[in-house]
């Protein structure tokens, strides 16, 4: 058993943390991995990248799961252009594990830590801008559109393989940018996205020689996360302001950024 190796107490602190983690992020649109992957690299320190990564897609999967079903209530998911993007994304999803199964635990750690800096300052860049959001949704996309959606739905399969994230961090600013969608409507469609993706992605793994699935721990920690991506989202659809949630975001990925980065230099 996992329980016993990892510690009672490791196992505990990460199923709050976790928890926290799914509250807020189910409102972005996100699966989470951006600060999953960080906390069990911190608490779990006997288990290395390729054994976190599957649960970080575990806990990606209920938490994107949870947000397309809050969001769908509401109106808010386009399953069309969502399953689309997820077919595209299938091609990712198979480099992504084998980039991570196959490459050092270093390199890994150094192009996740870079993919969460990256993903945080632009949208600063865009806070401070006062980018204006869309307001509307249109209903048919040029033949440009559709292949930029390909190829960056491609990429998210790509990073949701790599480091069990939900794929948000690409899809969402893909969804509002190119497709020109509101946010709460974009949010909503990538967890449909990542919903579909991130079992992808599990399943691979699990295919995989020299991984070790910790099914105990997946358990027990995903239903804690499903149920708090259910609360959060469904109170943040109510209360949460779109600035007020981009911050959040914001303040998680860098603090996750600043884990990740401690974790190299101190090995």
């Amino acid at each position: 058993m996992a329980f016993e190796s990892l510690g009672i107490d490791s196992v505990i602190i990460v199923a709050v943390l976790a928890g926290a983690v799914a509250f807020f992020y189910s409102n972005l649109g996100l699966g989470g991995g951006q600060l999953y992957v960080p906390i069990m690299d911190l608490f779990f320190i006997s288990l290395v990248m390729k054994d976190i990564v599957p649960l970080s897609l575990c806990f990606a999967f209920v938490t994107m799961l949870s947000a397309t079903y809050t969001h769908s209530r509401k109106g808010l998911v386009h399953f069309k252009l969502g399953s689309l993007l997820a077919a595209g994304g299938l091609v990712g999803v198979v480099g992504g594990v084998m980039f991570t199964t196959t490459v050092s635990e270093w390199v890994v750690k150094v192009a996740f830590a870079s993919l969460l800096v990256v993903v945080a300052t632009k949208m600063i860049y865009d806070l401070r801008r006062e980018r204006k959001d869309y307001v509307g949704c249109p209903t048919s996309w040029s033949l440009r559109c559709r292949l930029a959606g390909v190829g960056v739905s491609i990429l998210t399969g790509f990073l949701i393989g790599c480091f069990g994230v939900g794929g948000g961090v690409v899809s969402v600013p893909l969804i509002i940018y190119v497709f020109r969608f509101e946010p709460r409507y974009a949010i909503g469609t990538s967890a449909l996205v990542g919903a579909i993706l991130t079992p992808a992605a599990f399943l691979v793994y699990v295919l995989r020689e020299g991984v070790a699935i910790n099914y105990d721990l997946a358990l027990v920690l995903t239903p804690v996360v499903f149920l708090m991506g259910i609360i959060g989202s469904t109170w943040g659809l109510k209360k949460l302001r779109t600035k007020a949630v981009k911050m959040i975001f914001m303040g998680g990925v860098y603090l996750a950024a600043s884990e990740m980065i401690l974790s190299l230099l101190f090995e």
